[in-house]
């Protein structure tokens, strides 16, 4: 019980910290370790199906599209 409440915690730290980084790589990364920490968070509660596809579609696949926008868009200068 203890430690779901600190998989939680830290899904919830690395959520704020993928919406407060400037640097665009390190926010999806961010996003990837909070789908990462949920995904345990599910398979913690017993849910270990719903955690496989957390882990494979949110953490591997959303987060392999966002990084591709992110890399495909051109430079911009402040």
């Amino acid at each position: 019980m203890l430690l779901g409440y600190i998989v939680l915690s830290a899904a919830v730290a690395a959520a704020l910290a993928a919406v407060e980084l400037k640097d665009l790589n390190r926010a999806v990364l961010a996003l990837a370790a909070m789908s990462v920490l949920v995904a345990l968070a599910h398979y913690l509660a017993g849910a270990w199906l719903l955690a496989v596809f957390q882990l494979s579609v949110y953490g591997g696949a959303v987060t392999m599209l966002m990084l591709a926008a992110v890399h495909s868009g051109g430079e911009r200068g402040e």
